[in-house]
């Protein structure tokens, strides 16, 4: 069992939160069978001529059965600033992937996701879909693989996405997205690693109704039980609803504490 504790937020700097949630950088690549566990837990606060509070709790849950891997994950954010709502998002996210043939090369995917955004005015949104994963470093007999430096993996498929938002008047969305994605993970050396993330989602009715998102972090060992992780996060929707802009920026830089 695996249990991760975030006990410090040294830096938080949020320019809009996102709708869009980046769920390939929870994929965990694990090769021990069985259940992995872990949780993290931030508390943020202060007072005086700066005033705010900051709750936030990520739970995850593995079950690596050979052929088939399952995932669970749960996250909420809740912030104030100076007694003002600032902050209000959640979602919860299950998917399976399994390996299709003798080799990980190929493996299908289903999933499905439930999500709300307060200052995004989403009241709700509900995912379910599937499609392929690839492992093209698979095909290569490279010295990087052989010692597991270096991990790229490319995804497509389709989901329904059903989505209600609390703006004036209120506007619900029923819609298939083809998802494509690319992820890039690489150990630099024993104590760094940089997790490199692109989604790309266009509407199957229409391609210029675009949902794009990145995400690129950082995480370093300074010790022997804390990390310093620095997570860039960057979204686009083509068609914003309430007024919103269509882009947002979050870098966050954490201390992390692993027992």
């Amino acid at each position: 069992m695996k249990i991760r504790f975030g006990i410090l937020s040294l830096l938080f700097v949020c320019i809009q939160a996102s709708a869009q949630v980046n769920t390939e950088r929870y994929h965990q690549d694990y090769d021990k069978p069985g259940f992995i566990y872990f949780n993290s837990l931030g508390f943020n606060f202060a007072s005086g001529n700066t005033r705010y509070l900051e709750l936030s709790n990520n739970f995850r849950a593995d079950y690596n059965g050979g052929k088939n891997d399952y995932l669970l994950v749960a996250e909420y954010a809740f912030k104030t600033s100076s007694g003002t709502r600032a902050t209000n998002k959640g979602f919860l996210h299950l998917r399976n992937t399994r390996i299709a043939g003798q080799k990980a090369f190929l493996m299908t995917e289903t999933f499905t996701q439930l999500q709300f955004d307060e200052f995004l005015l989403l009241r709700s949104r509900f995912l379910l879909g599937g499609g392929l994963r690839f492992d093209p470093a698979m095909l290569i007999d490279s010295t990087l693989r052989k010692m597991k430096m270096l991990k790229v993996f490319v995804g497509t498929g389709i989901f329904y996405e059903f989505e209600q938002y609390s703006s004036n008047p209120p506007e619900k969305f029923h819609l298939l997205r083809w998802s494509n994605y690319l992820s890039l993970v690489w150990a630099a050396n024993a104590q760094t690693s940089i997790n490199f993330v692109n989604y790309l989602q266009p509407a199957t009715e229409d391609f210029k109704n675009i949902r794009y998102h990145m995400n690129l972090m950082l995480s370093t060992l300074i010790t022997n039980k804390f990390y310093y992780d620095l997570s860039l996060s960057y979204s686009y929707r083509s068609m914003p609803v309430g007024g919103k802009k269509p882009d947002d920026l979050e870098v966050k830089n954490t201390l992390r504490f692993k027992l």
